[in-house]
């Protein structure tokens, strides 16, 4: 009950952190809590190796490499504006996505206790999840590490440019 409320907490905290806040490196850390908050939550449904994977490649990577990103570039340094009507349509957006979500939740049977559990113990165990990692999930996993090798680039490159830009104007 304590580690359901506290994932449930930390999830909603980040989330209003991400969406308040103007500054785009305290916005990632806000999404840093808020997959704290998953992480735990998949710690509360008995999968202590995704929630591992969670904080290791989500918090540990995917958000250092968007700060990486962020301080590369000189707008992401900015704070960010928005305008009531972006504001309004947002929140609508996101009422509607949360309506629709709770919706599907609250409509869907799930399967018994004893069929989750013997689900479970095929499924996810940590032999089965290697198993499909090298497997059939292999060519996406190289795949994301190409994207993120790529986004890093762009982001030195850009940081590059604006860098020598800057210099020429001085120059002149």
């Amino acid at each position: 009950m304590i580690l359901e409320a506290l994932a449930g907490s930390l999830g909603v905290a980040g989330a209003m952190l991400v969406v308040l806040q103007r500054n785009m490196v305290r916005a990632i850390f806000g999404l840093a809590v808020a997959l704290l908050g998953v992480a735990i939550a998949f710690l509360v449904l008995d999968a202590p190796f995704v929630a591992a994977m969670e904080v290791l490649i989500y918090i540990g990577g995917i958000t250092v490499a968007m700060v990486f990103a962020i301080m590369l570039s000189a707008e992401g340094r900015l704070a960010v504006e928005a305008s009531a009507l972006r504001r309004v349509v947002g929140a609508l957006l996101a009422a509607a996505f949360f309506a629709g979500v709770a919706y599907a939740i609250t409509e869907s049977s799930f399967p018994t206790t004893s069929l989750a559990a013997e689900a479970r113990s095929e499924l996810a165990s940590v032999e089965a999840i290697g198993r499909d990692l090298l497997d059939r999930f292999n060519v996406v996993f190289e795949l994301l590490s190409i994207v993120l090798l790529v986004a890093i680039l762009g982001a030195v490159t850009i940081a590059t440019r604006e860098g020598s830009a800057g210099t020429e104007d001085k120059k002149a």
